[in-house]
Order: C-alpha cells, then sequence, then structure tokens
C-alpha cells in the first residue's frame, strides 16, 4: 500500500534532524556517486536523447537515489525518507488515467508512451500573469479558452482591485484578489462557449489558493490543484496544506518539483537524477495523482536551454518507459524571449517537442521565464502555440525532435542571455478586436511554416 498522507507528515516530524545546508550537500555527494556508479553522461550535441538503456539507468539511480536522501521539511529541519519497496509500492499503486474537466470539456489523461501517439493534454493560458484591470485579464483569458486545441487555461491576479487597493501576497487582499480573479476565469470560459474547461491558478500562499475553489463561481473538484514544493527536493507546509486540502476534498493533485542544473545537484547528469527523483517526491510526499518532471538552469533565465532540453527529456524518457505514471514536463513553458518574438516561438516549440516525444504531457501553461512587474505580459497566441506544436508532435521519434530541437537551437541559443523583450498584448493585438496584430500573425505563420518544412505535421482545430 502507499504510504497515507498522515504518515508523511508523521515523518516530517519524526525524521533525521539536519541542518539545510547538510542536506543540500547530501544531494550533491548521492548524485556525484550515483551518475558515475549507473554511467550517465550528457550528450550536447543529442538534446532530445534516444537512449533506451540510458533512460532506464537514470530510473535505478533515482530510485536509489531517493530512498537515500528523501525529501528536507524546511518547516520542522527534518528529512522524510521513503524506502526502496515504498517508492515502488507507491508507482504500483499509482493511477494510469485522471478525469479532469467537465461536460464536453470532461477529458481523461492518461500514461503516455515514448513517442507515444496518445494526445497530450494541455493546459495553456498565460501562467500567473499580472493584469493591469478586471477587463484586460476576462479578455485574454477568454481568448485562451477559445482555442480548441487547449484542454485548459492557467491564470493569474489582477493586481489592484477597483483599480486602487493592492493585492499583497500574505495579506487578506491575497485572498481578495485571487477570489475575484478566479471568478473571472469562470465567466471567461463560459463566454469562450467552454463552462466545464478545466482552469488552474496558484497563489502564493495555501490559504489564498484553497479559497479559489468554488463550485458554482471558482475552481472546482474536476480541477486540478498544483503544489510545487521547494528546489530542490523540499517542502514546507504551506505546500502540504494544499496537499491536505486536495485529499480531503477529492481534487486531483499535480505535484511539481525543479532539479537545478549547476545547483545541488552539481553537474547535469546530477541534475536528471534529481529531476525523476522530484516526480518520486511529487508522488509520495504531494501525494499526486499527476507528477512532474521539471528543471531550471542556475544562471540561464530560460527552460529551453541545450542542458534544460536533455535533462528534461531523459528524466521523462526513464519515467515512461518504466512506470505507468501520468506525467507532465515543463520544458518551453519558460523562454527567455519576450512575446511576439520569433526566439519565443523558437524556444517553446523546441521544449514542446522534447517534452511530448519523450512521454510527457504539458499542464504548466505557458510565460516568459521573467515577467517582473510588467503588466499583460502575455497573449493568446503563445497559448495556442503550445497547443498547436504540442499535439501535432504526437508519435514523432526522437530522433527527428532532436533534429528539429539542434536547428532551433542553432536559431536561438546564442541569444539566450540577451533574448528580446517582446512586448505586451495592447503592443502585440489589436485592442477593438482582441485579434493578433498583423505583423504578430505574421511572424507566428512564418515560424509555423519553417516548422513545416522541418518535419513537423501540424493538426487542425
Amino acid at each position: 500500500m502507499p504510504v497515507h498522507l498522515a504518515e508523511v507528515i508523521l515523518r516530517s516530524r519524526t525524521g533525521e534532524r539536519m541542518l539545510e545546508k547538510d542536506f543540500d550537500m547530501s544531494i550533491f555527494r548521492a548524485a556525484e556517486k550515483l551518475r558515475r556508479e549507473f554511467e550517465l553522461k550528457y550528450d550536447r550535441d543529442n538534446p532530445v536523447p534516444s537512449d533506451d538503456a540510458m533512460a532506464d539507468r537514470l530510473f535505478r539511480a533515482a530510485i536509489q537515489f531517493y530512498a537515500q536522501v528523501g525529501t528536507y521539511c524546511v518547516d520542522t529541519g527534518r528529512a522524510i525518507r521513503f524506502t526502496e519497496q515504498e517508492i515502488r509500492e507507491a508507482l504500483d499503486a499509482a493511477p494510469t488515467s485522471e478525469t479532469l474537466g467537465e461536460g464536453n470539456e470532461q477529458m481523461q489523461m492518461v500514461h503516455r508512451d515514448v513517442e507515444g501517439k496518445q494526445e497530450p493534454i494541455i493546459v495553456a493560458g498565460v501562467q500567473t500573469c499580472i493584469y493591469s484591470d478586471d477587463n484586460m485579464a476576462f479578455r485574454i483569458y477568454k481568448r485562451c479558452a477559445e482555442d480548441k486545441c487547449v484542454d485548459g487555461i492557467w491564470g493569474g491576479v489582477v493586481t489592484k482591485v477597483d483599480g486602487k487597493y493592492d493585492v499583497i501576497a500574505g495579506t487578506p487582499m491575497e485572498i481578495f484578489g485571487y477570489r475575484r480573479n478566479v471568478e473571472l476565469m469562470r465567466r471567461a470560459v463560459a463566454a469562450a462557449g467552454r463552462p466545464g474547461l478545466v482552469i488552474i491558478n496558484n497563489a502564493p500562499t495555501s490559504v489564498a489558493t484553497i479559497a479559489m475553489y468554488d463550485p458554482a463561481k471558482g475552481m472546482r473538484r474536476s480541477d486540478s490543484c498544483m503544489s510545487t514544493g521547494v528546489s530542490e527536493l523540499k517542502i514546507n507546509y504551506d505546500d502540504m496544506d494544499r496537499v491536505a486540502y486536495a485529499s480531503g476534498a477529492g481534487i486531483s493533485m499535480h505535484g511539481a518539483q525543479n532539479s537545478v542544473i549547476g545547483g545541488f545537484s552539481g553537474s547535469v547528469e546530477g541534475a536528471t537524477i534529481t529531476c525523476v527523483a522530484g516526480a518520486f517526491q511529487s508522488l509520495l510526499v504531494q501525494q499526486s495523482q499527476i507528477v512532474e518532471a521539471s528543471t531550471v538552469p542556475f544562471q540561464v533565465k530560460s527552460k529551453c536551454t541545450r542542458e534544460c532540453l536533455w535533462v528534461g527529456s531523459l528524466a521523462l524518457q526513464a519515467l515512461c518507459r518504466n512506470t505507468h505514471l501520468i506525467v507532465g514536463g515543463s520544458m518551453g513553458d519558460h523562454p527567455s524571449a519576450g512575446p511576439g518574438t520569433k526566439q519565443y516561438l523558437y524556444e517553446a516549440a523546441a521544449g514542446f517537442i522534447a517534452n511530448v516525444v519523450s512521454g510527457g504531457h504539458h499542464i504548466a501553461g505557458t510565460r516568459k521565464f521573467t515577467i517582473g512587474n510588467t503588466p499583460d505580459y502575455g497573449t493568446p497566441l503563445e497559448s495556442r502555440w503550445m497547443g498547436e506544436v504540442s499535439k501535432s508532435a504526437a508519435g514523432m521519434k526522437r530522433t527527428k525532435a532532436n533534429e528539429i530541437a539542434r536547428y532551433l537551437l542553432a536559431k536561438y541559443e546564442p541569444n539566450l542571455r540577451n533574448a528580446p523583450a517582446g512586448g505586451t498584448y495592447a503592443d502585440l493585438y489589436d485592442l477593438d478586436k482582441d485579434e493578433p496584430k498583423p505583423e504578430y500573425q505574421r511572424l507566428y505563420n512564418e515560424v509555423k511554416e519553417e516548422l513545416v518544412g522541418l518535419g513537423l505535421e501540424f493538426r487542425t482545430w
């Protein structure tokens, strides 16, 4: 039987007491030892690898790694650990499908195979965007929801209530602001003709996240709940509050955890081990039905670097070849370039394709890696790009995906550290028609034709 949530919480209070820095060093030492023992070797010339034997070795290494290291609870200063048998029992007991959404928008999210033809579920929208006002948020949500190539949308928050009251995290205004925002989302998807569409949002604190659930006006049991953990292999009680609520309410849990390339994982190969172990944490600690294999670079603000593609692809392949987990990936969802630029579309496409051919869904939304304080910093066209590219890549061979990734990397890799900023919704869309301006639509179509020339057969909706 899988480990019960109450037992996980008990272990967070009774596990080995450690300093956080000592836990961080245990990640480094274990990852370094196991990457050598299991002969894991980063291949920069093949950002989308197709080495099945290495993916299987990675899986075995990650099992040993997570049993040894575990998860650190930052609130108690203790390690939560599981035996290899407990990890394998949790993997065996994990669901192979999950029902999300309602009515005509209800969907089955299933385990996908490496190079599988199973359609990936795409929850797009502009993730955690800040909006200038209610009207702008509603317009963007509605347009995102109208694209039939996406199966759900992410939300953000309007930063001022009635144009003058600031929404500040950790105060009652956070609850008030996020609650108002999710009601905007629900009205927007209904106005788009898709009232049962999945909507996801994740406030800074658990109390504000939980406050967004309301079957009439807000998020529903048919929408997923998100727990992100703390990088690397850490958790806090605020995240566990979300887990406890979702578990009690019967809401599907989506757990994520980033490994950090150049962080305590050490090498690129070490980050890959930690990435797979992060999925185990999502399953066991965050009690998730949908797990995420995710990584970020320490220095470059993009989830589309060459190293990110390799780490994310191999981690997904290790999980999808050796388990029946429902796995999401996050490659491509945080480019360095901004909306309205070719580089944004190049970066995102490389990540989306690598993610899908390696067995992943994509339910993390899309946005520029760093948005700062810029409101309305995204458009429905990037959301459509996630849906169109991801669903069209289903069934593609990894060797073809690798060719495309190498071509795209040559286009954007030299500019990752000085990427173009792009523009906001008002810069890129005709505000009277809520449609892309002609120049942005032309740019989008040009990159789409470029991918067609590379062998991606786009579906139509």
